[in-house]
C-alpha cells in the first residue's frame, strides 16, 4: 500500500475518489482500515458519537463490512 492511500486526507493528496464505506459518498480525503474507505465526515462525526447515541449502531453495522471476508479468484 502506497504512503499516499496510508496518509489520505493528510500530507500527501489522493487525486481519486474512494467510496466510504460508512455514507457510501464519492470523497478523496479520508482513511482506510483494511481497505476499507472511511471518509474523514464519517470518521470524525464517529469518534465523537457516544455509545447510547441511536447513531452508534448505525456505525457498528456499516463497521462490520470491514471483518466480511472477500475471496478474490
Amino acid at each position: 500500500m502506497k504512503l499516499g492511500k496510508l496518509l489520505a486526507g493528510g500530507g500527501e493528496r489522493m487525486s481519486y475518489s474512494e467510496t466510504c464505506i460508512i455514507c457510501n459518498e464519492q470523497n478523496k480525503n479520508g482513511i482506510y482500515v483494511f481497505h476499507h474507505f472511511i471518509c474523514m465526515d464519517c470518521h470524525n462525526d464517529l469518534i465523537q458519537t457516544e455509545t447510547n447515541d441511536e447513531k452508534y449502531k448505525f456505525y457498528v453495522d456499516r463497521l462490520k463490512k470491514i471483518g466480511e471476508n472477500k475471496i478474490y479468484s
